[in-house]
């Protein structure tokens, strides 16, 4: 949802974050060019500067070591409270319920 429409908390480093990928995108047409002018090789180096100037707003996206315990602990007792939940069930209803668990968590990943 923030990148459709970034909210008051997001609008901060999502407007820099997007100048610095505009420039990068820029700097990559402009390198596709079959020939070049000074004209062009100027606008390239200038695109290329704007990157290395604003690139240090990703930092703070990173995913850190620490960060990605905190997911594995989650989804570790997710798996573990969905397990019980199958074992409650009635065997005719334990396969879809895993089938559903499985095709969630792929969701969740990818999206």
């Amino acid at each position: 949802m923030a990148l459709h429409q970034p909210g008051p908390a997001h609008a901060i480093p999502f407007k820099p974050a997007l100048r610095c990928v505009r420039a990068l995108v820029n700097f990559n047409i402009l390198g596709q060019y079959r020939s070049y002018t000074p004209h062009t090789i100027a606008y390239m180096e200038d695109y290329l500067d704007q990157v290395h100037r604003m690139k240090d707003i990703f930092l703070q996206f990173q995913v850190t070591k620490g960060t990605q315990g905190n997911v594995d602990r989650q989804r570790k007792e997710i798996r573990r409270q969905r397990s019980a939940m199958r074992e409650g069930a009635a065997p005719s209803l334990r396969r879809p319920i895993s089938d559903d668990d499985r095709a969630e968590e792929i969701n969740c990943v990818y999206t």
